[in-house]
């Protein structure tokens, strides 16, 4: 059976933001580049802090805070989980069940490098469908 890699399947370049950035800004932007979260990066060291996603946004928005004075910092989840590229599909998708999450930033060597989400998966799966097919075909 072929083994797909998260590098194969993962979107790239990743979008970041920093956590100076306000709640309102971050919210225009999943908006106008139509993603899910935005990674937040130390803008002095390039070391990844956090995530934000859409649903901490309409959290910040129902519990009726000001989202053009809260900052990313303040509100961004910071027990961020990663995985590097050369894992399998397989291995990704159970560290995403496992923690509950919906994006898996992808790290090489330290280096954000992409992003694993379940609409990769999502997308990926007919081409794991169809290869499978393929393989089951040649062998008979």
């Amino acid at each position: 059976m072929i083994t797909l890699s998260v590098g194969d399947v993962m979107t790239e370049p990743v979008k970041t933001t920093e956590p100076t950035e306000t709640a309102k800004g971050v919210a225009g932007r999943l908006r106008s580049e139509e993603i899910g979260s935005l990674i937040v990066r130390d803008p002095t060291s390039d070391d990844l802090l956090g995530i934000v996603t859409e649903s901490d946004i309409v959290t910040l928005v129902a519990s009726d805070v000001d989202t053009a004075a809260v900052t990313v910092a303040e509100f961004m989840s910071t027990d961020l989980v990663t995985i590097a590229s050369t894992e399998s599909i397989h291995a990704a998708a159970t560290v995403m069940q496992e923690s509950s999450i919906r994006r898996l930033p992808v790290v090489d060597d330290g280096r954000l490098v992409g992003i694993l989400t379940t609409t990769n998966l999502v997308h990926y799966l007919p081409r794991l469908r169809n290869t499978i097919l393929r393989e089951r075909t040649m062998r008979a």
